[in-house]
């Protein structure tokens, strides 16, 4: 009963809409005792606090990744490991945030259901050519359809319900990182990129292990024309020390942790139209950052 109760408590919350059309929670800065929404759009992560981070606490808990005991209302180091075990297990984008996959992911959006997480979802499958009607937030039978046809093309189980093998079919497919790419093209350029050419190198059937000699850039979330929301839904303005990379997806794919020489482990969370074969875009809080970074040769390695 309670996993139905918890469920019922979140996809009935109206979420307000959040920068660059991403779906994501509402917190105040600070404790929320009484669970109010926020005027500022964040994403639930380590350090926040309040009603919308326990109803998370009792889904995880629902799932078997956190013990009841812990569901105090507070994102400490036990709901970032649930989380982020949850994110592994599913084959998520593996940041330990709770964002717009990962929560879908948990309350597995269905006909009937009507929140942002519905229009980000509705947003992704217009994008690939699956939702042909207007992105309104509510899972109606248009919403369904949408999503059974996408799921029949990848060639997962068929049965019209957004859970965690459609969300990460969603964002992984090579459907899927096709239009992230288009959407990264179609946007101004992050900054003046180097002109070299790719590596012809066939990345690994496995990318575990695998360590690449770079082309790295640096760049910011508020570049002109950027909306500060990567391919993978991390909001880059809301989280500016997030250790976010932008990679091609064919030498390292999205989701993956990487270690960067000089910067340290990261996310590959993004793309980019001029991050091709060996290079690599790391995220700055700031333009003097990433002005200061240049363009330099560094070693990646996989982590997971």
């Amino acid at each position: 009963m309670k996993k139905n109760h918890t469920a019922r408590l979140l996809r009935n919350i109206g979420l307000p809409l959040a920068v660059a059309g991403v779906v994501l929670f509402a917190l105040p800065n600070g404790s929320d005792a009484s669970g109010k929404w926020s005027s500022e759009v964040t994403l639930l992560q380590e350090g926040a606090e309040g009603t919308k981070v326990e109803q998370l606490q009792e889904l995880l808990t629902d799932q078997g990744f956190l013990d009841e005991g812990q569901v105090n209302g507070s994102y400490n180091q036990e709901t970032l490991d649930a989380v982020t075990s949850f994110q592994k297990d599913y084959h998520l984008v593996v940041d330990g945030i709770a964002g717009p996959q990962t929560l879908g992911s948990l309350l597995i959006l269905r006909e009937g259901d009507e929140n942002k997480l519905v229009e980000d979802l509705q947003q992704k499958l217009q994008n690939l050519g699956y939702y042909e009607n207007e992105v309104h937030g509510v899972f109606d039978s248009a919403t369904q359809k949408a999503v059974k046809a996408f799921q029949q093309a990848e060639g997962i189980g068929v049965d019209g319900l957004a859970g965690p093998e459609t969300y990460a079919t969603l964002y992984y497919s090579t459907n899927a990182t096709a239009e992230a790419t288009r959407e990264s093209e179609a946007a101004a350029p992050k900054q003046v990129q180097a002109t070299t050419t790719a590596s012809t190198e066939v990345a690994p059937s496995s990318a575990e292990q695998a360590t690449y000699e770079m082309e790295a850039t640096a760049y910011t979330a508020y570049c002109e024309g950027c909306s500060g929301t990567t391919a993978t839904g991390i909001d880059l303005r809301s989280n500016p020390n997030a250790k976010v990379v932008a990679v091609d997806p064919n030498v390292i794919p999205l989701g993956t942790r990487v270690h960067v020489e000089g910067y340290g482990e990261a996310i590959a969370g993004d793309t980019g139209g001029a991050i091709n074969g060996h290079k690599i875009d790391l995220h700055m809080p700031t333009k003097e950052e990433a002005r200061n970074f240049g363009r330099q040769t560094v070693t990646v390695t996989v982590l997971d």
